[in-house]
């Protein structure tokens, strides 16, 4: 597990962002990063639907068919052709897999706030819990946990840093993705950035 190579391409998306965004006077971007962690977790959560004992459906989302605009008419339709200029211009269709898009976006902001807090050269570990639910609550857990200390000291101490990332390491080889799929559909998520809005 190489996580150099996903630190130097979030350092240089982060540089994008702040050329885009730059930073507000008296603005805690490190606070909104683990504000948005905490999000992304809850929205990987979601797609797993695994602690969801009040539905029948449990399964996690893994395929989700998407369709862009017809060339020909500018319809969008959820059919492989558009009927709507008979069929002249093909819909393009591409399949994502919901569940790992959500966790590449948390990996993405864990990577960001590792960026800030000057932690890239880190052992890398996982956690696992006894089953996913528990996982779950562990990264988020770690995550505030990082807030707290931080808000408290000024300062988080670096084996903190690296139990958050190992948590959510673990969450990922628990949800069944490997680390070279992780790996790739990270790089190429970040090599798409600005083709759509985050």
């Amino acid at each position: 597990m190489n996580i150099s190579k996903l630190f130097e391409l979030q350092r240089q998306l982060d540089e994008h962002i702040v050329r885009e965004h730059p930073p507000k006077e008296g603005e805690d971007r490190l606070a909104k990063k683990i504000l948005a962690l905490q999000v992304e977790l809850g929205e990987l959560a979601n797609e797993w639907r695994g602690f969801k004992f009040w539905s029948y459906d449990q399964e996690p989302r893994i395929e989700k068919r998407t369709y862009k605009t017809c060339p020909s008419c500018n319809g969008e339709y959820d059919v492989d052709s558009c009927w709507m200029c008979g069929n002249r211009g093909q819909v393009a269709v591409k399949i994502i897999n919901p569940l790992l898009e959500e966790y590449l976006d948390c990996l993405r902001f864990i990577l960001s706030i590792g960026l800030e807090l000057n932690f890239t050269d880190i052992d890398v570990w996982k956690f696992k819990e006894i089953n996913i639910t528990n996982q779950f609550i562990e990264c988020l857990g770690a995550v505030y946990s990082l807030h707290v200390q931080k808000k408290v000291s000024g300062e988080v101490p670096r084996i903190m840093y690296e139990h958050l990332l190992a948590y959510l390491i673990g969450l990922g080889k628990m949800l069944g993705f490997t680390w070279e799929q992780i790996e790739e559909a990270y790089f190429d998520k970040v090599n798409n950035w600005g083709t759509k809005n985050e």
